[in-house]
C-alpha cells in the first residue's frame, strides 16, 4: 500500500468514527453535536460515557495548536455536566513525547487504545455457525437491553447506565441492523451494523465473558453485515477495535489502519 492509499484510509478511520459518534449521539434529545476548529464535539447528554466523545479531526499543526484544541474539549466536556472521552488519532496528535507533555498537564489521561480497520471482502468462517446459537434482530426492549447489558458488561460498567442510553426505544432507528445471540435464552453476543457515508460501520460489538471463543461474536457480527449489505449494496466495512476483539476481527479479514487513543479529564 503506497503512503497516499494509507493516508486515505487514515482519514477514512477517522472521519467515520466521528460521522457515526455523531449519529449515536444525535439521537438523545439533549445531544449537542457540532464540528469546531480541529475538534467535533459528539456529546449525547446522558451519563454514558461511550456516547460522549469530543474528537480530534484534523492532525495537529504544533504543541500551540494541540493545546489550544485539548483546551476546547475540556470547555465543552465540562460544560456537558456528564462523563465524557476526547478521541484522538494517534499520528494527529503530532511528536508522542509533546502530546504526551501537553495532555498530562491538562489533566488528560489516556483510557482505552483502539484499531481503526477497514475490509472491503470478508474471509470465510473458520467455523460452522454455532447450532445452539439463536440470532435476533434488536426490535424490541428484549433486545435492546441485551445488546446494552453485554457492553456494559465487557467493559465493567453499571447496566442501569447503559439501559437508560443505548437501551431506550428512542435511541433506535431503522438504519441499524443489530443483533443479538441467545443460547437457551440468554443474550450471548451482539453487534450493531449501520450504513455511514457509503460504508457499514460495526459498533456495539460485545460478548458475554463466559461465552468468548465460541463462534459466537464471529457469527452475530457476520449476520449483522449480511442483513446490511443485502439491504445497502455497501460492502466496504470499517470499525475500531479494542485490544480484545483485534484478533477476531483479523481472523474475519480486517486489516489494521491506525491506532486511536482515548483520554479522560482526571
Amino acid at each position: 500500500m503506497s503512503q497516499h492509499e494509507r493516508n486515505d484510509e487514515i482519514v477514512e478511520s477517522v472521519d467515520q468514527m466521528i460521522r457515526m459518534w455523531s449519529i449515536f449521539a444525535g439521537r438523545f434529545p439533549d445531544a449537542k453535536v457540532e464540528a469546531l476548529p480541529g475538534i467535533t464535539v459528539t456529546l449525547s447528554g446522558t451519563p454514558m460515557v461511550f456516547v460522549n466523545l469530543i474528537h480530534l479531526s484534523s492532525p495537529v499543526r504544533d504543541r500551540d495548536d494541540l493545546t489550544e484544541r485539548c483546551r476546547m474539549a475540556i470547555a465543552y466536556g465540562k460544560a456537558s455536566g456528564a462523563p465524557w472521552l476526547f478521541s484522538a488519532c494517534d499520528p494527529w496528535l503530532g511528536d508522542p513525547e509533546v502530546a504526551e507533555e501537553v495532555l498530562s498537564g491538562l489533566g488528560l489521561t489516556r483510557q482505552l487504545g483502539t484499531k481503526g480497520m477497514v475490509t472491503d471482502t470478508l474471509l470465510p468462517p473458520q467455523r460452522s455457525l454455532p447450532a445452539e446459537l439463536e440470532i435476533r434482530r434488536v426490535n424490541d426492549e428484549e433486545t435492546r437491553y441485551a445488546l446494552s447489558d453485554l457492553n456494559m458488561l465487557s467493559y465493567g460498567m453499571p447496566i442501569p447506565l447503559g439501559r437508560d442510553a443505548i437501551g431506550r426505544s428512542s435511541y433506535w432507528h431503522d438504519s441499524f441492523y443489530a443483533y443479538v445471540g441467545f443460547v437457551n435464552g440468554e443474550p450471548v453476543s451482539c453487534t450493531l451494523t449501520s450504513p455511514v457515508d457509503g460504508r457499514l460501520y460495526v459498533a456495539w460489538v460485545a460478548t458475554h465473558p463466559d461465552h468468548r471463543r465460541k463462534g459466537y461474536g464471529d457469527a452475530v457480527m457476520r449476520r449483522s453485515l449480511e442483513e446490511a449489505r443485502a439491504a445497502t449494496g455497501l460492502r466496504r466495512t470499517v470499525l475500531h477495535a479494542t485490544d480484545m476483539g483485534y484478533p477476531v476481527y483479523e481472523a474475519m479479514g480486517y486489516h489494521s489502519v491506525v491506532g486511536f487513543s482515548w483520554y479522560a479529564l482526571g
